[in-house]
């Protein structure tokens, strides 16, 4: 008789593990502070969450949006402790333990060097001999990742990459357009006379989120998403939302 018991608690159990959410369960998602695309001090916590959060908050969910750094982030999703995890370009290697989500924004990658430096980009094998500040773990574009032969240097921040340029420690760092941006007018005005754009980009990219693969009714999620982004477009609410941040760089 007590085997059965356990035999049905076990089974209650994991009927309940495997269940869909419930309505009122909030879709937690989560972004590393990398502005203009997430941080704690900006309209809605960021490029990213805002849009969003807007999308699924009109198909009814309830985002619960938390603000942590990358690595963090990225563990939480994959351990359940977030849901969503924001602000991604596609990475074929992620899509072991997660989905990724339609693109909601387009970003240019590029790089950038000291004012009246003469370096110019033409492809990955022109930067042969340049020292790259790069993001820790970060993904930029398939060809240039790959490159070994590169003399990269590891930063934390992409701010620390755009001063060690400035201050002539290392040839060249990249990133988004947004968050350069956002860092050389807003969180450091005085790198913008110092810096300037190296012609040519190195790869345009789509903003997007990724979903664990064990959330409950994923695919619904990712319906309503793709749905809810195309009539926030059609109706203008996605271009205000864009225009909304464009103020913050």
């Amino acid at each position: 008789m007590q085997r059965f018991k356990t035999s049905i608690v076990l089974f209650l159990f994991l009927c309940l593990a495997c269940s869909p959410a419930r309505a009122d369960d909030p879709v937690r998602l989560v972004v590393d502070p990398w502005a203009p695309f997430g941080g704690e001090a900006l309209p809605g916590g960021g490029l990213s969450p805002d849009i969003i959060s807007s999308v699924l908050e009109r198909a009814g969910y309830r985002v619960e949006t938390h603000i942590v750094p990358w690595a963090r982030a990225l563990d939480g999703v994959r351990s359940g402790d977030y849901d969503l995890l924001g602000s991604l370009f596609f990475d074929a290697e992620l899509e072991a333990s997660l989905t990724f989500g339609a693109p909601y924004h387009e970003t240019d990658i590029r790089f950038v060097k000291r004012a009246g430096s003469p370096i110019a980009f033409s492809d990955v094998a022109a930067l042969d001999g340049l020292s790259i500040a790069v993001g820790d773990g970060y993904l930029y574009e398939k060809t240039f990742d790959k490159a070994t032969q590169l003399n990269k240097r590891v930063v934390t921040t992409v701010q620390q990459g755009l001063r060690m340029v400035a201050g002539g420690r290392v040839d060249l760092t990249l990133d988004s357009v947004d968050v350069l941006d956002h860092i050389m007018h807003v969180e450091d005005p005085s790198l913008a006379t110092r810096l300037e754009y190296v012609p040519g980009t190195l790869a345009r990219r789509g903003v997007r989120f990724a979903i664990r693969n064990d959330y409950p009714d994923k695919e619904r999620l990712l319906e309503a998403f793709e749905r809810g982004l195309i009539e926030l477009r059609a109706d203008g609410t996605l271009d205000a939302l864009l225009a909304r941040h464009a103020s913050t760089r």
